[in-house]
């Protein structure tokens, strides 16, 4: 029999892949429209172009997807444009970048090569949290504010660096944020060498990088139906809305996975033992304009005032990274913890955050953004799991043989972030395939 898998995100996808490599018959239930979960493209009627649902990037340390890529005959070096570390704020204050030295000397070239640290106040604090990027030994119930301000971090440093840092990261306020996660990411990217924090950014759109082979891997194996029930088969299996399967890996979010599981047996006990996690949403802000900007960067990081409407964190110019000339003309501009912004005007919303560009990249001796012919502001309101400290996310096994979970939201020792999904993918499938 079949192996059903319930979800097509990036977790679900990596799980089927995996066992349709090893030979097993997979089918994957999907109730969007488009595969991709929080990864996946929409058509925007008001740019008349389709588009990613937010902007991701992937990070040289995330070596799940890009081992996964290359399973399916994707060329990383030609999916992805690929940088060394080096954020540059659009308006010219602050850098954080590697110089080329070799470990463990990397670390003194973030040092070296950065700038608008707040003097030797702030290269002191770099260097100490350098030498603190340990997860096991954070506090599980610090915020990374505490992490940080036990480092000694200057104010303006929190606010302009590691303020837009965690939201990038973990899309929760760094008053709010597990330091142990955050510090996590820093360790297998920062801490790592320049190759693992190299930053990897599609040039071709999420889906093309590699959801796009993996549903032409399953043809018809990928079934566009919400499931509304899971039981365990009369004569063992499982029955998924009636259909019989060997085994069934739910890589659906956390409620809907509550949804499915909570009819099952001795689910109550199940279910108490992890944590039904808040929500936080993500705004992109796209600007269509009449040429491509040709600023130089894909990636600016922006200084956030959100009571003067200028919004944005995180600002990619997709003339330095796209291939079609459509896409090459857009602007994408990032509000983490969007919810911020719910029953505010979008219109003065995306007046506010142009108004910001122009006057960042004027400080920073950018090129004039170009005449704006389209703004579009899309909204994923449940974009990831608020990452707090006392959060307790459930592993992939479950009480039932046969029945395993995967998701960006259970205990993959990531936020929710694309490794994530993929590592719990992959990990579920070789769970049933040793079954």
């Amino acid at each position: 029999m079949s192996i059903a898998v319930v979800g097509a995100g990036w977790a679900g996808l990596a799980a089927a892949v995996r066992l349709r490599r090893a030979g097993r018959a997979v089918r994957v239930y999907e109730a969007a429209t488009a595969p991709g979960g929080r990864a996946r493209w929409i058509d925007h009627p008001g740019l008349g172009l389709r588009i990613d649902n937010g902007q991701h990037i992937l990070l040289g340390a995330y070596s799940a997807t890009l081992a996964l890529m290359r399973s399916l005959d994707v060329d990383p070096a030609r999916a992805l444009l690929a940088g060394d570390l080096d954020l540059r704020s659009a308006d010219g204050g602050l850098r954080l970048r590697f110089w080329p030295l070799p470990a463990p000397l990397h670390r003194l070239g973030v040092l070296l090569g950065s700038r608008g640290l707040d003097g030797g106040r702030g290269r002191r604090h770099l260097a100490r949290v350098f030498g603190a990027l340990e997860p096991q030994r954070v506090d599980p119930c610090a915020t990374v504010a505490d992490w940080l301000a036990g480092l000694g971090c200057p104010p303006d440093l929190m606010t302009r660096l590691w303020e837009p840092l965690c939201v990038a990261a973990l899309n929760t306020p760094a008053r709010a944020a597990q330091a142990r996660l955050f510090v996590r990411v820093l360790a297998d990217s920062l801490g790592a060498g320049p190759a693992a924090s190299r930053i990897l950014i599609p040039r071709d759109g999420l889906h093309a990088l590699w959801p796009a082979r993996a549903c032409a891997l399953l043809g018809e194996g990928l079934r566009r139906q919400r499931v509304r029930a899971i039981a365990p088969g009369p004569a063992g299996g499982w029955r998924v809305d009636g259909e019989p399967h060997a085994g069934v890996i739910l890589a659906v979010p956390a409620a809907e996975a509550r949804r499915l599981l909570a009819p099952l047996p001795g689910a109550a006990d199940f279910l108490d033992g992890w944590t039904e996690p808040a929500h936080s949403a993500i705004g992109t802000l796209t600007l269509r304009l009449a040429r491509p900007w040709d600023s130089g960067r894909p990636m600016l990081l922006l200084r956030d005032e959100p009571a003067c409407d200028a919004w944005g964190q995180w600002l990619f110019d997709r003339s330095a990274s796209a291939r079609a000339h459509a896409e090459r003309r857009l602007v994408h501009v990032v509000i983490g913890t969007a919810d911020r912004y719910a029953g505010r005007d979008p219109a003065r919303l995306a007046a506010g955050v142009i108004a910001q560009i122009r006057a960042q990249a004027a400080a920073g001796s950018l090129p004039p953004l170009p005449q704006i012919e389209a703004h579009a502001l899309v909204t994923e309101r449940r974009a990831t799991f608020d990452a707090v400290p006392g959060l307790r996310r459930p592993g992939m096994a479950t009480p039932w043989p046969g029945l395993l979970l995967a998701g960006d939201w259970t205990d993959t020792g990531y936020p929710a972030v694309l490794e994530g999904a993929v590592r719990s993918g992959l990990a579920a499938a070789d769970g049933i395939l040793a079954a």
